[in-house]
């Protein structure tokens, strides 16, 4: 799978040492978290790194959370590891539901901002929840409902991820 151009770029966006992570150093390493998740051709290779602790920490978000956003938005433009994509977009639903990291910066304020994001990559975010698993599915549409992502196109696309949840579900549940 490995880094697209389009990851590079936006990680070359962002001053990392300038920013906290959830672990409470700089968020220097953070673009390695990514490099290795993205470059990992198993999930061996990339056993130990994770965004969980980093980009958010229990849904408690740290200043790296909106650039590492962008940074999952870009990655999910081109091809992902199914485990690399869920890990991507649970970290998206922690981000959604979490809380501020200093009083100067409530969390309303980096949600007004996180839903911005989300708006912008809607198409990526379907894209991820239609064609992955059932729990993909699953999470896009919870997050498709918190922000009400898509406007008008909601509630249809709501519908479809959970109808995917649904088939997903008992196609595993025949197998046994």
């Amino acid at each position: 799978m490995g880094v697209s151009e389009l990851v590079r770029a936006e990680l070359a966006r962002h001053d990392w040492t300038a920013l906290s992570c959830a672990c409470g150093d700089s968020a220097e390493h953070v673009p390695l978290l990514f490099e290795t998740l993205l470059n990992a051709e198993s999930p061996q290779d990339s056993f130990g790194y994770d965004l969980a602790g980093h980009v958010e920490d229990s849904c408690f978000i740290a200043e790296c959370t909106g650039p590492a956003i962008g940074v999952i938005l870009a990655a999910l433009a081109g091809e992902v590891s199914p485990e690399v994509r869920s890990d991507f977009l649970e970290t998206l639903m922690c981000a959604a539901y979490g809380t501020g990291y200093d009083d100067a910066s409530p969390a309303a304020r980096a949600n007004d901002e996180y839903r911005a994001m989300f708006q912008e990559g809607f198409w990526l975010l379907m894209q991820a929840g239609l064609t992955g698993s059932a729990q993909d599915a699953a999470t896009m549409a919870e997050l498709c409902e918190y922000y009400d992502l898509g406007g008008q196109k909601s509630a249809h696309y709501q519908a479809l991820l959970r109808e995917r949840v649904r088939a997903k579900t008992k196609r595993r549940a025949a197998r046994r």
